[in-house]
């Protein structure tokens, strides 16, 4: 199974092209309601001004406009062109005057101190290298009392395909490998929540995201879409072999026939605080 490599001036370790936005809409749609618990939990709500950063296509942004409504705004920041552009006419083409999109490298965010009732950062500082001074900038932009709420992965390596599959493993180490390379940390979950008391907020709750994945539902297809387009990238790097990425590719769907088999998806951990 081949796919392009991401052109080289790509912000994105997984690219911006049409393949990788329709994961992401998938990863929304399955994730949406543990998504949504967190905001009502949160109290984004009608009239709030929040921020989306590292928005990607704006699946988020365009919810959370609809969420708080004309009275509110939204903010939604990406540093791909392509992706905000997306979701710009997205926001024209449903008259959502509320949402305005912007094209800005996160470590370079900014924000007028205080302004901001809220904040969402799903899946974006596993991929940083320095989460800690982007958790700075949008804690600068809060209120006292706003919310913040981070969504990201923890623990990776207990990901698991069961029965267990050596070839699988193979693949998650590469794809660990691959993040740590671009100066990202899968499991970036364990520091987040220090590195947020320590940007000024309280701790409200730590919310665990874990699921158990069965072939022959909607929820295996997330897992499929991004290991059968990323291990292709894996070979290019020369982190995997083609021998190994075949070997993968025919346990996955062998995996696939068997009724008691499933993925043990990477967990996740979700976090709110408050601005003190």
């Amino acid at each position: 199974m081949s796919r392009a490599p991401h052109a080289p001036a790509d912000p994105y370790l997984l690219g911006t092209d049409p393949e990788e936005a329709r994961r992401l809409e998938t990863q929304h749609r399955l994730w949406a309601d543990a998504t949504r618990d967190l905001w009502d939990r949160a109290g984004f709500g009608p009239g709030a001004r929040l921020l989306d950063l590292g928005c990607g296509p704006g699946f988020a942004a365009l919810e959370l406009a609809g969420r708080v409504g004309a009275a509110g705004s939204v903010l939604a920041v990406d540093e791909s062109d392509r992706f905000i552009a997306s979701l710009a006419r997205e926001a024209r083409r449903r008259g959502l005057a509320q949402l305005a999109a912007r094209v800005e490298r996160v470590e370079e965010l900014r924000l007028e101190p205080g302004a901001l009732d809220g904040a969402f950062v799903r899946w974006l500082f596993c991929f940083l290298p320095d989460p800690a001074q982007v958790i700075d900038r949008v804690a600068s932009g809060l209120r006292p009392g706003g919310r913040l709420v981070v969504w990201d992965y923890l623990n990776y390596r207990a990901t698991t395909l069961q029965p267990r599959s050596p070839a699988f493993d193979r693949v998650l180490r590469a794809v660990a490998e691959s993040w740590r390379r671009s100066g990202g940390d899968l499991d970036v979950g364990g520091r987040l929540p220090g590195l947020i008391a320590e940007a000024g907020c309280r701790l409200l709750d730590l919310a665990p995201l874990v699921r158990f994945v069965r072939p022959g539902t909607a929820f295996w297809d997330w897992p499929t879409q991004f290991f059968f387009s990323h291990v292709p990238r894996l070979v290019e790097a020369g982190l995997l072999s083609e021998a190994e990425r075949r070997a993968f590719e025919d346990e996955w769907r062998a995996r696939e026939r068997e009724p008691g088999a499933f993925l043990q998806a990477p967990p996740m951990i979700g976090i709110i605080a408050e601005k003190e």
